[in-house]
């Protein structure tokens, strides 16, 4: 009777961990990281962070998921917290179009994350012919970057920017994660609790 019980146990137990495996988002993650970027083609941040009347300014971020994902998208400040950094555009005239602009995004968690940063590179089109005459466009390439983070891996996004002179916007962009390493834990957790109860009724057999 005693085993019965523990065999329900057991298998109570597993339905649980069955279920919370099933909504592994539920298990959320933290992220801290910061962003650098430069103008030029191939280039190497910290470099140029101004071209012509085009600023970008770093950021730093640590947010944490729900349900999976988060947005990074606070609005600029001073100093920029939880975007990818800000873009400002002066009236000043200047054809921007064939420019590039590299974001350097660089994670200090979760811990173990691999690669440490990745480089996205954009392309900049657009001009500005005075003061809130025109603008520019920088388009990210929107693929996702790839990551892991031990043995889960997620997911990051940088959207486009759409700037008119004069203003100024943040970099936003999404951190989605798409597997935690829970199930393998799982699986040990049920074939410890197993063994468990085949040893107690091996002892009371005995």
């Amino acid at each position: 009777m005693k085993f019965n019980k523990l065999s329900a146990l057991v298998v109570a137990a597993g339905a649980v961990m069955a279920l919370s495996s099933g909504v592994a988002n539920a298990v959320e993650t933290n992220f801290i990281g910061s962003t650098d970027g430069c103008f030029g083609l191939a280039c190497a941040p910290p470099g140029a962070t101004t071209l012509a009347g085009l600023t970008y300014s770093s950021s730093t971020f640590n947010v944490t998921t729900v349900l999976g994902a988060v947005s990074v998208g606070n609005a600029p400040g001073s100093p920029n917290l939880n975007n990818f950094g800000s873009f400002t555009l002066t009236g000043a005239p200047y054809n921007y179009s064939g420019n590039h602009f590299d974001l350097l995004v660089t994670f200090t968690a979760p811990p173990g994350t691999t690669p440490g940063s990745v480089l996205v590179s954009d392309l900049i089109s657009g001009a500005v012919a005075g003061v809130d005459n025109g603008g520019v466009f920088i388009d990210f390439d929107n693929t996702a970057k790839h990551f892991t983070f031990g043995g889960g891996t997620f997911d990051l996004y940088i959207n486009d920017i759409d700037l008119t002179a004069g203003h100024d916007v943040a970099l936003t962009g999404r951190l989605v994660v798409t597997s935690i390493p829970e199930p393998e834990t799982y699986a040990l957790f049920m074939a410890g609790l197993a063994a468990v109860g085949f040893m107690s009724r091996r002892r009371r057999k005995a």
